[in-house]
């Protein structure tokens, strides 16, 4: 009998028919299958869950109500992970609608996951291309630097630079399901800025240099690519600052996250 962990691959969409194919394509060619596919869409109109499901996905209507993007998005994925965990699966392996995704991506994170069994979430690298596939200069890592002895800093380290950087990409990062007490989100995060502050307070956070996935540069995704001034401290502080005034729930988040 097999021992290998039970893998979901958790998908978001919203009208994502443009790349949706190749990206479906990519995951269903893995050298490593998926043992269950799950997409949470969140009210397409443009045939997206038609196309997810003629690619064996199970596909869930997405239930958030929130009115802003961020906590939309990561409602949505919180959903998709639930739904993971009721399928049996111990590994989730997260996906964009429009990356492509290298074809041991899931025989390679679940591999580390395996030889790292501490790992809560684990956050690999990805290349940049265009809109149109071509490759575009640099990889997510480039944009957003993480010490090359990240994983052998003190746990003070981690969570000190973790608060002042964003370490993680979701697209581009696998979770073990039940490592984590909540994987819930609060409100205004996006899911893998908060994923990744909560498995570092845990010291559960892993950071893989490996490309796994081709991230999409698309006009819709170049906001993914704002690094937020963070690799300029005084801008940063200075934005922080201001976000910190006008959203005091944001401060207590992280309080709480640093008492826990």
């Amino acid at each position: 009998m097999s021992t290998d962990p039970k893998v979901a691959v958790v998908l978001v969409t919203h009208d994502a028919t443009a790349f949706l194919d190749q990206t479906l394509a990519s995951i269903t060619a893995q050298t490593r299958p998926a043992d269950v596919l799950i997409a949470v869409d969140d009210n397409s109109s443009d045939g997206t869950a038609d196309v997810l499901s003629t690619h064996g996905f199970d596909v869930h209507r997405a239930t958030t109500s929130a009115p802003d993007v961020s906590t939309r998005i990561a409602q949505n994925f919180h959903q998709g992970l639930r739904l993971a965990e009721r399928a049996g699966a111990r590994i989730a392996v997260l996906g964009d609608h429009d990356d492509l995704w290298h074809r041991d991506r899931i025989e390679h994170q679940t591999g580390l996951l395996e030889q790292f069994p501490q790992t809560a979430m684990l956050a690999s690298d990805g290349y940049l291309i265009d809109a149109h596939g071509a490759a575009v200069p640099g990889t997510i890592r480039t944009n957003f630097p993480i010490p090359a002895n990240f994983n052998e800093l003190t746990p003070r380290g981690k969570i000190t630079y973790a608060l002042r950087h964003s370490i993680a990409t979701g697209g581009a990062s696998a979770l073990r399901l039940g490592a984590l007490r909540d994987w819930s989100v609060p409100e205004g995060w996006l899911h893998d800025r908060w994923w990744s502050l909560a498995a570092v307070r845990a010291d559960r956070f892993r950071s893989d240099t490996t490309a796994v996935i081709d991230y999409r540069l698309s006009p819709d995704q170049q906001v993914g690519l704002d690094t937020a001034d963070q690799d300029a401290p005084h801008r940063w502080v200075g934005r922080k600052a201001r976000q910190l005034r006008a959203t005091a729930r944001r401060a207590r988040d992280v309080s709480s996250l640093a008492r826990s």
